[in-house]
C-alpha cells in the first residue's frame, strides 16, 4: 500500500512539473492548459502558485470565470474572503449574467459573516437559475442558522439533487434499493431512515428517530435505522431496531428516508431542541478503556480527549482544523495527559510526543468504530475539539466538551457562542479568520476549570 502511495504520489509530481513546463512554453497553446495546472497546484495546496497562475491569466482574459474561481480559492484558503469576494466581483463586471459566480459571492460573504447580503447574492443566483443545488443548500444553510426553519428545511432538500456522488455514495445505493419516501401512508410498509452525510451528521440527528419511528408505528408500519458499520454498535443500544448498511440485512424496504431530512419529516422547529443527553456508551468497554487509559500514564492525574483535525474531504476543513502547533500553551497544562481521538494522524502525534507534551494516542484500539471511541470518551474528564464527529458524540454522551469553532463554522452554533443541541458543550469561536490563538487561551483557562474540581 506505501509503494502504491508513492507511486501516485511520483506521478502527481511529475503531472505538475510536465504542466508547468508546458505553460512556461506557451500558455495559450492550450485554453486548457491554465486551469489543469491551476487543479495541480490545488492538489499540494500552494495558493501562492495558484494565485501567481490566475492572476498572470486573468491579466489576459478578465472574463474567464473558472479561473477567477481558483484565484479566489485560493484567496479563501488563505484567510481572506474578501479578496475573494473582489475576484469574483470582477469576473461578474467582465462577464455578467453567470449564475455561480454570484452563487460564489454569496459564500465569499457569509465566509465574512455579512449573511444579510449573502442571502442576496445567493438569491439573485437562484433567480438566473432555479436548479442551482449549491446556491440552494447555502441559502438553506443561512436560514438554518438563523432559526427560519420552516423554509430552511425544505430548501435543504436541494442537497439530493447532486450528481456528483461516487456509484457507491449511500444516497445511491439507497435510491437503487427504494423510492424515497414522499409522505405515503406507512400501514403494512418498512421505511428505512439512513446515514447520509457525515458521522458527526448521524450522531447530531439520530436523536430524532424514535419521534419519527413513534409515528410510523402509529400508522402501523416499521421504522429500520441503517447506518455505517462504525456507527451501528452504538446506535443500536439507542434504537434497537438498528442495522449496518454494509452487512445489513436491509431486505425489501418499502421507502427510504435520509437522516438529514428528519428536521424535514418531523417540520422541527428551534424551540423544540433539547440538549440533554442521549447516547450511552457500552459499560463493559468502558472498564477495558479505563485500564488502557491509566497502563499508557500511570501518574497522570487528568486524562482529556483531543480532536484538532477533520475530515480533509470536508468542504471547510483547513478552516476548522488547527495545526498541532498552535494548541501548545494547551498542551503545556500540567497533569493532564492527552488523547488523540480521531485515528491515522500518527506524524502529528509523533511531532507533539517528541517536543515533550504527553500524548497518548490509543487509537489503534478502535475495533469497534464509535462504540470504543463513546466507551474512551466515558472515561475521559472532557474532550477538547475542533467541530467534527467527537464534539457530536462528547455532547450525545452529555460529556464536557470545549469546541474550538473557526470564525464562521457550522450553521448549527449560530452567530455567537451559544447552542440548544447539547447541554455539556461550550463553544469558543475565532474573534477572526485563522486566529486560533484566542480561542486555545479560553479553552486552556476553562479545562483548568475543570480539572481544578476532578479528584
Amino acid at each position: 500500500m506505501l509503494d502504491s502511495a508513492l507511486a501516485i504520489s511520483s506521478a502527481q509530481t511529475e503531472r505538475r512539473a510536465a504542466l508547468a513546463r508546458a505553460y512556461a512554453l506557451n500558455p495559450e497553446l492550450d485554453p486548457a492548459l491554465p486551469l489543469q495546472l491551476a487543479l495541480a497546484l490545488r492538489e499540494i495546496r500552494d495558493w501562492p502558485a495558484v494565485e501567481r497562475l490566475c492572476r498572470e491569466r486573468l491579466a489576459r482574459h478578465p472574463a474567464d470565470a473558472e479561473m477567477a474561481w481558483q484565484l479566489s480559492h485560493a484567496q479563501w484558503q488563505s484567510n481572506d474572503a474578501a479578496a475573494a469576494e473582489a475576484t469574483m466581483r470582477a469576473v461578474d463586471r467582465a462577464a455578467p449574467g453567470n449564475p455561480h459566480v454570484s452563487a460564489a459571492i454569496g459564500m465569499y460573504l457569509a465566509e465574512q459573516a455579512r449573511y444579510d447580503a449573502s442571502e442576496a447574492a445567493l438569491r439573485a443566483a437562484l433567480a438566473l437559475d432555479p436548479s442551482m443545488v449549491e446556491a440552494a443548500v447555502d441559502l438553506a444553510d443561512l436560514e438554518l442558522r438563523r432559526g427560519a426553519w420552516a423554509c430552511a428545511w425544505p430548501r435543504f432538500e436541494a442537497r439530493l439533487a447532486r450528481n456528483d456522488r461516487e456509484p457507491n455514495n449511500i444516497v445511491n445505493v439507497m435510491a437503487a434499493l427504494c423510492p424515497r419516501w414522499r409522505g405515503e401512508s406507512l400501514a403494512g410498509k418498512t421505511l428505512v431512515v439512513h446515514s447520509e452525510q457525515g458521522s458527526g451528521d448521524d450522531i447530531q440527528m439520530v436523536r430524532f428517530v424514535p419521534r419519527l419511528a413513534a409515528r410510523v408505528r402509529a400508522e402501523g408500519g416499521r421504522l429500520v435505522l441503517a447506518v455505517r458499520r462504525p456507527l451501528q454498535p452504538l446506535f443500536a443500544r439507542f434504537y434497537a431496531d438498528c442495522v449496518s448498511i454494509e452487512e445489513g440485512p436491509l431486505g425489501t424496504p418499502d421507502y427510504a428516508w435520509p437522516m438529514m431530512s428528519l428536521p424535514l419529516a418531523l417540520d422541527l422547529r428551534p424551540d423544540e431542541l433539547r440538549g440533554a443527553p442521549y447516547l450511552q456508551a457500552d459499560i463493559v468497554k468502558m472498564a477495558a478503556w479505563r485500564e488502557r487509559i491509566h497502563a499508557c500514564a500511570p501518574d497522570a492525574r487528568h486524562h482529556v480527549g483531543l480532536v484538532w483535525s477533520g475530515s480533509p474531504t470536508h468542504r471547510r476543513d483547513a478552516k476548522r482544523s488547527i495545526p498541532p502547533a498552535a494548541l501548545a500553551a494547551l498542551l503545556r497544562l500540567p497533569d493532564i495527559v492527552f488523547h488523540p481521538l480521531t485515528p491515522g494522524r500518527h506524524d502529528d502525534v509523533a511531532a507533539l510526543i517528541a517536543q515533550g507534551y504527553r500524548v497518548c494516542d490509543l487509537t489503534a484500539a478502535y475495533a469497534s468504530g464509535f462504540d470504543d471511541v463513546a466507551a474512551h470518551l466515558g472515561v475521559l474528564d472532557a474532550l477538547v475539539t475542533i467541530d467534527s464527529a467527537p464534539l457530536h458524540l462528547g455532547g450525545a454522551l452529555g460529556r464536557p466538551v470545549l469546541a474550538m469553532l473557526d470564525h464562521v463554522s457550522h450553521w448549527s452554533w449560530g452567530n455567537e457562542e451559544a447552542q440548544p443541541w447539547y447541554d455539556s458543550l461550550e463553544l469558543f469561536r475565532q474573534p477572526r479568520p485563522g486566529d486560533w490563538a484566542p480561542v486555545v487561551e479560553r479553552v486552556k483557562i476553562c479545562l483548568q476549570a475543570i480539572t481544578a474540581c476532578k479528584p
